[in-house]
């Protein structure tokens, strides 16, 4: 893809005109991962190359602000920060209101503000929020030429896993399947894939999910970056038989950090030098402390709590694999960020990771029955605490992958040629 990529820019050197860009970023964030990390970054390379207004959050505008003073770019975007009535924000602040409905009434005002505007948008792209669920219904009613995605959602978790999220998870996990297979039927959802002139998709399950209904241009493009400049590994000789697995992430079911202590329990037996360490807050965190003791893994994993998105690239340095075991993710740039930091990944064959981490940068473990499925990450464990040059290759490997296809400048240049395409 980076051969790709070059030859387009070498292409145009010329100056083809800037275009005048609508980016709908509903999360946007400086300083952070994931869907915010996504939206800042994504507007802040685009702006270099198109005269960009970005509508986001109001709840982001202390933080954008501070920010664009820091860096002082040359051509910033424009920043139009809305919200919906303060009722609504209450009501999302004491978890009364699901953030779906939410986001749906933060779409209705950001409507209300297009209908006034004079502005003749060349692009309309909706970026984040990044499920297909609550598509951009007024996408139909602006001129200019339409992107949407990367869109993930349609990713489900298989019957045999639901074990992991104990009796109440296992419900509302499973009425979650359904409501994905029902939205996938929503008029408004094929309304606007039908509509739009490029979807972009973020995994193999929702392009299989939804890429029938699509009229116009679909590709394929994870929705995550990585700044390669602020997560550059610093090379340390370290002890082959103490290694540190590292996990990272909001503790939630979905995460899979029961079926990871499962599996660590059985492979600490063996392994008395090597330790996990779980960086990470959220409401599985009792839960989770109640299966290291029940498991006997005292001492052996260590809960590091949530971290700045800064502070990660210290817990990158001190481990020597990246475990994620997530049964439910649209991709999960913390992936990226450690294959940036040259880290192994032991993952499942899924979702965004079956796309972002190739064979040769990490083992990808397919999803089986409950217990089949912690023996196989077990065995995943045991081969990369046994083999040093293992871990070194496929760590060396990583980032050369995280380069070519996922660093910022890279999706920047990518989403610019299919703005041209398509205008």
């Amino acid at each position: 893809m980076m051969k790709e990529i070059t030859k387009y820019i070498e292409e145009n050197k010329v100056n083809n005109g800037r275009l005048n860009v609508l980016l709908i970023a509903y999360a946007c964030e400086p300083g952070r991962g994931s869907e915010p990390g996504t939206g800042w970054n994504m507007a802040m390379g685009l702006a270099t190359r198109h005269d960009l207004t970005v509508a986001t959050r109001a709840n982001n505008r202390a933080r954008i602000e501070d920010e664009l003073q820091k860096v002082a770019p040359a051509n910033p975007p424009r920043f139009l920060y809305i919200d919906p009535p303060q009722w609504t924000l209450r009501l999302k602040a004491r978890g009364l209101m699901p953030i779906q409905i939410f986001y749906y009434l933060w779409q209705r005002e950001l409507a209300t503000w297009l209908r006034k505007a004079n502005d003749n948008f060349d692009i309309i792209h909706q970026l984040t929020f990044n499920s297909f669920e609550v598509p951009p219904l007024d996408f139909f009613h602006l001129k200019g030429a339409k992107v949407w995605g990367p869109i993930g959602g349609g990713q489900t978790v298989p019957s045999e896993m639901l074990r992991a999220f104990g009796p109440g998870g296992s419900r509302s996990e499973t009425l979650r399947n359904g409501r994905v297979r029902l939205s996938a039927k929503s008029p408004w959802v094929r309304r606007t894939l039908a509509n739009a002139d490029l979807v972009l998709f973020a995994n193999n399950e929702t392009h299989g999910l939804l890429a029938p209904e699509c009229k116009g241009k679909c590709e394929m493009m994870i929705d995550v970056g990585v700044d390669l400049r602020k997560f550059k590994p610093e090379r340390k000789a370290k002890r082959s038989d103490q290694v540190t697995f590292l996990a990272a992430g909001r503790l939630e079911a979905r995460k899979g950090i029961i079926l990871l202590l499962e599996s660590f329990a059985a492979f600490a037996k063996g392994h008395q030098g090597s330790d996990l360490r779980i960086v990470g807050d959220g409401p599985e965190m009792a839960r989770i402390k109640q299966a290291i003791a029940a498991l006997g893994l005292s001492g052996r994993v260590i809960l590091s709590g949530a971290v700045s998105h800064d502070a990660m690239q210290r817990e990158f340095e001190s481990a020597d694999v990246f475990v994620f075991p997530s049964l439910r993710d649209t991709s999960g740039a913390v992936v990226l960020e450690a294959m940036a930091m040259e880290l192994p990944v032991i993952c499942f064959d899924h979702q965004g990771t079956a796309l972002m981490v190739p064979l040769d940068c990490g083992i990808r473990i397919p999803i089986s029955s409950f217990d089949k499925t912690v023996a196989l990450f077990r065995a995943a464990l045991t081969r990369m605490a046994g083999d040093t040059e293992l871990r070194r290759l496929y760590g060396s490997r990583g980032r050369q992958v995280v380069a070519s296809n996922y660093d910022w400048s890279v999706k920047v240049a990518r989403i610019d040629k299919f703005y041209r395409e398509i205008s």
